[in-house]
């Protein structure tokens, strides 16, 4: 009879243990992926926000084609807009009329496995970097940007790769990071409950566990922290609300801390995440036009 006990308990352990591999896997799977047929199409259109735009399409470095919207110049400056994780342009499009209105050229981009775009694997920056660079090269071959008047302005993992890309290519004058991660390691407790609905303890860990073996990466790759702190000829203005639910509260100050160079911070209590643009719209404009006017022109 104890022997039979023990045999039924041991069953029971292996079926857990078993459900919680499976069920841990399966979450990290659909993190990292975002087939077509899975993405929500975009709410807002360029119209609905009098925004003058084009359509535009670029191929990153691996042959994946990239959608985005495009406007010309009236000051000389372009500013490039990203948004964040299975988010689309549409995301992006107040932002980017503010920008217009100022003058700015604006090009509002997405990356792969994302919006219309191909691909169906999200590395959280590893990778999209060169979907940056596609953009980039779109601007200087196609358009004539000049050296020093391309900013970058991101929400999430948006911002996050924004960073990292100006870590890389110093022709970027500055970054305005709406709600970055500080490192995929400092955020992935938050992150995972909040996209997964289950808690971060003991989830968290064998999720980032098969995320990595499904990427073929390391979660340390990405760091927008250490990108930060490569950035000391770039200035940044650094947003983050401390109600934020979907990346560590603290990344804003971390990523302000390791900045090398010209930054501000703006911290707002009472606000929850990317929440800048629609819960305080009169000053985000007056902050946001402000930095670009003094960075890029």
């Amino acid at each position: 009879m104890k022997r039979f006990v023990i045999w039924v308990l041991g069953v029971f352990l292996c079926l857990i243990i078993t459900g919680f591999l499976l069920v841990t896997y399966q979450q990290a799977d659909d993190l990292v992926h975002s087939s077509l047929d899975t993405r929500t199409p975009a709410k807002y259109q360029p119209n609905d926000f009098d925004l003058k735009v084009s359509e535009v399409v670029v191929f990153n470095a691996e042959g994946q084609k990239l959608h985005g919207y495009f406007s010309p110049t009236a000051n000389g400056a372009y500013v490039m807009l990203q948004h964040g994780f299975k988010a689309n342009r549409g995301h992006m499009l107040e932002e980017a009329k503010i920008l217009q209105d100022a003058g700015f050229g604006v090009l509002v981009t997405s990356i792969r496995a994302h919006d219309l775009n191909d691909g169906n694997q999200i590395t959280f920056g590893v990778k999209e970097v060169h979907d940056i660079a596609a953009w980039h090269s779109y601007l200087v071959n196609e358009q004539g940007l000049k050296k020093g008047k391309l900013g970058l302005l991101g929400n999430s993992m948006g911002a996050a790769i924004a960073l990292e890309y100006a870590a890389l290519n110093q022709d970027v004058a500055a970054v305005v990071a709406v709600s970055a991660f500080s490192s995929l390691q400092d955020t992935i407790n938050v992150s995972v409950e909040y996209f997964t609905g289950l808690p971060a303890f003991p989830f968290a860990p064998m999720i980032s566990y098969w995320a990595q073996i499904i990427l073929g990466m390391d979660v340390e790759q990405v760091n927008a922290t250490k990108a930060a702190a490569m950035l000391c000829n770039t200035p940044l203005l650094i947003m983050q609300g401390g109600e934020d639910i979907v990346v560590s509260v603290e990344s804003g100050q971390w990523i302000f801390d390791a900045a090398c160079g010209d930054k501000e911070l703006w911290f707002e209590e009472q606000l929850g995440h990317a929440k800048f643009d629609t819960q305080k719209p009169d000053e985000f404009k007056r902050r946001v036009v402000a930095f670009f006017n003094n960075t890029l022109l």
